[in-house]
Parts: structure tokens; C-alpha cells; sequence
């Protein structure tokens, strides 16, 4: 088995060590003393996304759990290792090997449905907002009026605080560059 990539990490400091072997033909997992294979062609997507500092490669394979990997390597509860540069060298050669034996879906960004259910949520407590400051007689206009306005900022603060991370596909080789570290 020829290795062409190795990448160690672990995600938060309660997990265990895991690295990742990329072959000619699979994806090699390894972790705790058990080794899991999954073949290119059975993965189904892969997702880029990011968190300020953290950035994370989300593999969907056929029928089996996701594998998340990140840029993070914790020492202890307290030291955390950033692996930026690693990490953003083992996602271009997952792509690389991705591109020719596999068609998965490539998505950078949030997921959409995680959007959805927040602005869903800020709609609810907006209207409830507006009721409460109706029942306290605090509201100056009417409270269909607040609640559309207090609706209408918070999803525009939704908007601000997620922009630039919108679910997004992608091409293998046009990886979008503010998903890996610089």
C-alpha cells in the first residue's frame, strides 16, 4: 500500500489520536489501534467549513458515519496544536486523488438547513419580542410593525455574521481559498 499523504489529528481533547492515510485507491483511517478503509468511489461529499481559526473537512462516505477532520491537534485540555499548514497540504492531495476516482459532491460553507432553522428562529422570537412589549405597553408602533422590524435586524445580523460562509459547490480543483488555512 503506497502512502502519498499522512495526516494526524485530533479534534477536541477528549478524542483520541486519528490519522488519515490517503493510498492510490483509499482512505485510511486510523485510530485507537483499529484501521477502517473507505474506497474513493464511496464517498459521497465532502464539505470545507470554517470557524475563525478552525477549519474543518467534513467526508460523507456511502452508508457509513461521517469523519470529520480539522486543523487542530489538542495536547492537553488546555494546549491546542494548529496543524494549518498539514491539514491545508492533505486537502488539496484528498481533492487530487477525489477528482479522478470519485464524483462526490464538493460544498464549502454552513449548511443551509442550520441557516434555515436560525432565521426561523429569530422570526419566532422576534414576533414573541414584539407580543411581550405590547403586553408591557412598551411598544411605540404596532406590533405587527415591531416584530417585522425586529425580525428584519436580527436576520440581517444573521446575514452579517455568516457572510462569506454560505453553502456553496465547488469544483476539486477550484477549492475555494478562505476554507483552508493560509
Amino acid at each position: 500500500m503506497k502512502v502519498s499523504s499522512e495526516y494526524t489529528y485530533k479534534n477536541s481533547a477528549g478524542d483520541k489520536p486519528c490519522t488519515v492515510l490517503l493510498t492510490d485507491y483509499n482512505l485510511v483511517l486510523q485510530s485507537d489501534g483499529r484501521e477502517r478503509s473507505i474506497p474513493y468511489a464511496n464517498i459521497a461529499s465532502v464539505r470545507l467549513c470554517r470557524s475563525r481559526n478552525r477549519f474543518m473537512t467534513i467526508i460523507q462516505p456511502d452508508g457509513q458515519p461521517a469523519i470529520t477532520i480539522s486543523n487542530q491537534y489538542y495536547l492537553s485540555a488546555r494546549e491546542r496544536e494548529d496543524r494549518s499548514r498539514q491539514y491545508a497540504t492533505f486537502v488539496r492531495i484528498l481533492h487530487f486523488h477525489l477528482k479522478d476516482k470519485s464524483a462526490p459532491e464538493y460544498v464549502c460553507g454552513k449548511h443551509l438547513h442550520r441557516l434555515i432553522t436560525g432565521a426561523c428562529v429569530l422570526v419566532v422570537l422576534s414576533f414573541a419580542a414584539a407580543f411581550i412589549l405590547q403586553y408591557y405597553n412598551l411598544n411605540p408602533v404596532s406590533t405587527w410593525g415591531m416584530a417585522l422590524l425586529i425580525s428584519g435586524v436580527a436576520l440581517l445580523t444573521l446575514i452579517a455574521a455568516n457572510w462569506g460562509r454560505f453553502p456553496n459547490i465547488y469544483k476539486p480543483d477550484q477549492i475555494p481559498f478562505q476554507f483552508l488555512p493560509q
